[in-house]
């Protein structure tokens, strides 16, 4: 058991988070007034890439879990089961589409028509069929990037010509560009917004290097809200300062012993996206004195965690530096590869248990998932345990069934404890 000075709960940096978010929103609206483009953009995609172009991003996945924090997402999303789409899909794809049919402001997670769209399989093959749909809807070119999957045994001749059959793509993705708006790829531009992203991502792993410490000095309180820049902003300067600012004040809590519980008892890892529409649950957690320290999801958009990519080679190479980050996405890793990253990160953050989320709608989030507990458990002894929800569907939701599967899991890591 560990006890701490006092309850830190989330950092005072986090707050000026609503300052990043409002940038970006007045950012498209000078973009529109100004008659710059404008593209809708799917995770996993080169965002760097459209500010490198001065095109201006929206991420219609960001803007769905922003519909769903203001409780507007259901209604969206039944909308869109009115126009015939399945129960069943992706219900960030039916957010967005209901959004777009009530002609949504951005404050509740509307995404105004961009000028093209841009969308990528490398987390999930829904995100191109939604973009083929919606570029359909609204009359607008569409450019996709195919992302072959790394598997075991993928060789490195075999990787080798992934990476330059998708960066061949992103130079094709910058002709696509200067065809539609005239403007031209400068390269010092792109090396200077490459490295702010790597200097984003790389002080967003340092604050989770922070988070190895017991007790641990960030909570899902920091890390959810805070994913919204690496999403939407890389690239940019302004975001590097707020993370510069958790940073320091997540040191300062390391270095007086604070920690973002008041007492912490069990380590937890949380693996999957959120349920957006109730981030409040995770608060259920400090009933046991437990804390989330580890998050893959969150984790898994500051990019820059392959070792083989270093400052120089994003400088020189952005360009290619890009095709291979979306090689090393943690949703194209295998289930072995995940077993092994899950394996070392229990180590590194002294983690007692995880708790994985089966989303009802995103396949990728979900595949493997048992499986993947049945390997930990018996092969490592990681108790883990699997929940059912979905990200942005509250119908999906039972709090209450959840909550007791919690309880359960938490007397066994307790009953673990006293060994």
């Amino acid at each position: 058991m560990s006890k701490v000075k006092t309850d830190g709960k989330m950092l005072n940096a986090t707050n000026k988070l609503k300052n990043e978010m409002g940038r970006h929103y007045l950012a498209i609206e000078q973009a529109y007034r100004e008659g710059k483009p404008t593209a809708w953009a799917t995770a996993g995609t080169p965002v760097e890439l459209l500010y490198a172009m001065d095109v201006q991003p929206m991420l219609p996945e960001n803007s769905a879990t922003v519909s769903a924090a203001l409780s507007k997402s259901q209604n969206f999303i039944e909308l869109a089961e009115d126009e015939g789409f399945s129960y069943d899909l992706c219900s960030y794809f039916k957010t967005n589409v209901g959004a777009v049919l009530s002609n949504a402001e951005m404050n509740v997670g509307g995404t105004r028509k961009p000028t093209f769209m841009l969308s990528s399989d490398v987390i999930c093959d829904t995100h191109v069929n939604w973009f083929q749909v919606q570029a359909e809807r609204l009359n607008v070119p569409h450019f996709t990037i195919d992302v072959p999957h790394v598997v075991s045994n993928t060789t490195n001749r075999q990787r080798d010509y992934f990476k330059k059959y998708i960066a061949e793509q992103l130079w094709e993705l910058l002709d696509f560009i200067t065809e539609l708006t005239g403007t031209e790829y400068n390269p010092e531009k792109g090396y200077k917004i490459a490295l702010n992203s790597y200097e984003l991502g790389k002080i967003w792993q340092d604050i989770y290097e922070l988070r190895k410490n017991i007790p641990c000095p960030v909570s899902t309180r920091d890390t959810f809200g805070g994913l919204f820049p690496l999403f939407t902003m890389p690239g940019l300067k302004s975001p590097i300062r707020l993370y510069k600012k958790m940073y320091e004040e997540a040191k300062e809590r390391v270095d007086n012993g604070i920690g973002a519980l008041k007492q912490e008892d069990f380590r937890l890892a949380f693996m999957g996206i959120p349920f957006w529409y109730n981030l409040r649950f995770f608060s259920n957690l400090e009933k046991w004195n437990a804390i989330i320290v580890f998050e893959t999801y969150v984790y898994a958009f500051s990019k820059f965690a392959n070792p083989n990519i270093t400052k120089e080679i994003v400088i020189n190479y952005p360009i290619e530096t890009m095709a291979e980050l979306a090689l090393s996405f943690w949703y194209i890793y295998d289930l072995k590869t995940r077993f092994e990253k899950l394996k070392e990160t229990v180590k590194d953050w002294k983690i007692d248990g995880i708790i994985m989320h089966d989303n009802l709608s995103c396949r990728p989030n979900a595949c493997g998932m048992y499986d993947l507990k049945r390997k930990l458990m018996e092969e490592s002894d990681i108790p883990s345990l699997v929940i059912t929800s979905d990200m942005n569907d509250p119908r999906k939701m039972n709090e209450t069934q959840v909550l007791n599967q919690i309880e359960s899991f938490m007397e066994i890591l307790r009953k673990r404890k006293k060994r």
